[in-house]
């Protein structure tokens, strides 16, 4: 029983170190979509994103908030989830 309570308690809170994975996979993807329609990181200011907090959200220094995944995932047309695959 308690193994998996601490499943289930990792599950819910992940580790620093899980978190810290799951920003930086969403960063590669990011660069990996924006690099695939040859668009530059100042490009992304006419879809609405600040060129500082872009350039934070791409080298993984900032968590995007759930707003800004929904307008990433229409600027690049795809489902928020392809960020995580």
């Amino acid at each position: 029983m308690f193994k998996k309570e601490v499943l289930l308690n990792n599950f819910l809170m992940p580790t620093e170190k899980s978190f810290n994975s799951i920003i930086l996979k969403f960063s590669k993807k990011l660069k990996e979509l924006r690099l695939s329609q040859n668009l530059t990181q100042e490009d992304m200011t006419q879809h609405g994103f600040n060129y500082r907090h872009y350039q934070r959200l791409e080298s993984g220094k900032v968590a995007p908030t759930l707003y800004t995944l929904y307008k990433i995932s229409k600027v690049f047309k795809v489902q928020i989830g392809e960020f995580f695959d």
